[in-house]
């Protein structure tokens, strides 16, 4: 799932704007998949659904993923997807104590 997500992220960064439907096509991957790692993109705060209608969405890319993808190479994913976990987090309680 790594390669997918880091492929996903990639896609979404150089298209602007991205629906899974899309991405799975250009990926030539699995929808249910493709659906999956952004849902977790989402929740880790490294993409953002700027359109919603019923199940559809359309994502960009946000500014902790564009950090991630910066620093992609010269980092592991895990080491980088814990910037996501703590943004998150501390998004969460930001929202909480509003």
């Amino acid at each position: 799932m790594e390669g997918l997500l880091v492929k996903i992220l990639s896609l979404v960064s150089e298209r602007g704007l991205l629906a899974p439907g899309d991405a799975a096509s250009q990926l030539r991957a699995p929808r249910y998949r493709v659906l999956a790692a952004f849902h977790c993109l989402e929740e880790l705060g490294l993409v953002e659904a700027v359109y919603k209608r019923g199940s559809y969405k359309v994502y960009r890319i946000s500014h902790l993923g564009e950090e991630v993808l910066a620093r992609l190479e010269s980092s592991d994913l895990a080491s980088i997807l814990e910037l996501g976990v703590s943004a998150t987090y501390t998004r969460q309680e930001s929202s909480a104590t509003s």
